[in-house]
């Protein structure tokens, strides 16, 4: 039997009112099973970011993640589209995207926010991408240091990680 290549098999996957499709294990009801989550390590404190509390957040500056004096920061930005939606990318729903770093450059110490749909630091002004890089204002052309994460379903990380803590939000 021949596969269809050109279509997702995936198609609704991700509906946060479905269970999670092939897992048996239990499920931690602090969150939605197919909530979309960024999950940091840092030492031995697992935290989780809800993409619906970023969506309403857009960036978070999470001080208690960082080993030394220095924070962290999640960046949001709206409109990726999900892969597991429906047959056509195109076509799905918009889930966004996240990054996160080291909320420090060359010594300095920044506090980020959104303007708009623009993530902005404080201390400059300049404007910065979903991928770390100042993209206009002072800064323009420097990058932030990049903070190992995972884009994950809440099920997958609560079955591997129980004790995370979930950041709930201002």
């Amino acid at each position: 039997m021949g596969r269809r290549y050109g279509q997702n098999p995936y198609a609704g996957y991700d509906r946060v009112d479905n269970p999670p499709f092939l897992f048996d294990g239990a499920i931690d009801g602090r969150l939605l099973p197919k909530e979309r989550v960024v999950t940091v390590t840092i030492s031995d404190v697992e935290a989780a970011f809800p993409f619906s509390v970023l969506a309403k957040e857009g960036t978070i500056n999470y001080n208690q993640l960082q080993r030394r004096r220095y924070g962290s920061a999640v960046f949001f930005k709206p409109g990726t589209r999900s892969a597991l939606d429906s047959g056509n990318i195109a076509d799905s729903n918009k889930i966004g995207a996240a990054g996160l770093f080291e909320a420090t450059l060359e010594g300095t110490k920044y506090i980020f926010k959104n303007e708009g749909d623009k993530i902005v630091d404080n201390e400059t002004g300049s404007v910065w991408s979903i991928q770390g890089e100042a993209v206009e204002g002072p800064l323009a052309g420097k990058k932030l240091t990049p903070v190992v994460h995972t884009n994950s379903f809440w099920f997958a990380v609560a079955a591997f990680k129980p004790d995370t803590k979930i950041y709930q939000g201002k």
